[in-house]
């Protein structure tokens, strides 16, 4: 078999693999289907998972960390990769950048509540409600900027 009957072989049995594994997880999509809730709601589970781990990753070593925090953590960290590590993948290989930029949007906003005050939290909770009710004109004045992934 030549090289390119091989990549054709190889793409083609990923292909279905990611077809199968859609399958199983209940997330295959209807070609005709247009992005809905249930896709939305699948990305940002996946998404929140992956901040989650990557944050019990970062509490090892702590004093809060103790042994039967530590047991807890593991259990569901491997759990969470279980459920969502194939998910996870599929979007982040479909664009790793776009990906990469969402987790570090979430993970600073959620950074910011942190370590707000409690008055803080009272601000910002006005300025998202404020956000939702001129969502519309918001969105024509206010940027986010994504950083570009080396």
């Amino acid at each position: 078999m030549d090289r390119r009957k091989q990549i054709k072989y190889y793409e083609d049995m990923q292909q279905k693999e990611l077809e199968h594994q859609e399958d199983v997880r209940g997330v295959k999509d209807d070609i005709s289907e247009p992005i809905n809730n249930r896709h939305l709601n699948y990305l940002k589970s996946v998404l929140l998972s992956q901040l989650l781990l990557e944050a019990n990753d970062e509490l090892q070593g702590s004093k809060g960390f103790k042994q039967n925090v530590k047991h807890q953590i593991n259990k569901t960290s491997k759990m969470l990769e279980k459920e969502y590590q194939q998910g996870f993948n599929i979007i982040y290989n479909n664009n790793p950048e776009m990906c990469t930029n969402v987790l570090n949007k979430i993970d600073s906003l959620i950074h910011k509540i942190k370590i707000a005050t409690i008055d803080e939290l009272v601000m910002i909770d006005a300025l998202v409600d404020n956000y939702f009710e001129n969502k519309d004109e918001l969105i024509k004045t206010q940027t986010a900027e994504f950083n570009k992934i080396d």
